[in-house]
């Protein structure tokens, strides 16, 4: 019964970052007009917000991918409908993956619990030139536009001994 308690709860924060990350302001382009966080992204060099992510793809997948591909390389979804498609691969990895109109994907989103040995760490994400530091309580998030690829890519890890790791790229 713990394991299914754990494996809900794990689902569940990866589905509530996805939809956090999805409506955030930061995801859809809105920017904040306070000089002092505005000045936050200029800090970033220039050279690692104009290069791509270590990171492009997922099982072969990209944005921009088509429908039929996503099918076609994953198989038979828990969830596929008009919107996108929900993996279940096993108890240590899910992904979600969402539409645009024209039926290509515009955003990824794979949540790795604890019981996934091959969960990424942040530099096999985003690469070695760019650095998070965990908050006080461990947790570690970053989110990095790459307006060459046209799309962002964000790393959430969870805090404490059993932490769930979220990937998403989403189309800018």
């Amino acid at each position: 019964m713990d394991r299914k308690c754990s494996r809900a709860a794990a689902m569940q924060v990866g589905l509530l970052l996805v939809f956090l990350l999805w409506t955030s302001p930061a995801a859809s382009g809105q920017t904040n007009v306070n000089t002092q966080t505005a000045a936050k992204p200029a800090m970033q060099s220039e050279k690692s917000r104009m290069t791509m992510p270590a990171l492009q793809n997922y099982k072969d997948l990209k944005i921009g991918s088509t429908a039929d591909e996503v099918r076609n390389k994953l198989g038979k979804a828990v969830i596929d409908d008009e919107d996108g498609f929900y993996y279940e691969f096993d108890d240590a990895e899910r992904v979600q993956i969402r539409l645009d109109a024209d039926k290509k994907i515009r955003l990824i989103s794979v949540t790795y619990t604890s019981e996934n040995k091959n969960a990424p760490r942040l530099e096999d994400v985003l690469g070695t030139d760019l650095t998070a530091e965990p908050s006080a309580d461990g947790t570690i998030y970053k989110l990095v536009r790459y307006p060459k690829g046209g799309y962002w890519v964000a790393y959430s890890r969870t805090a404490g001994e059993k932490p769930t790791v979220t990937v998403t790229m989403q189309k800018l």
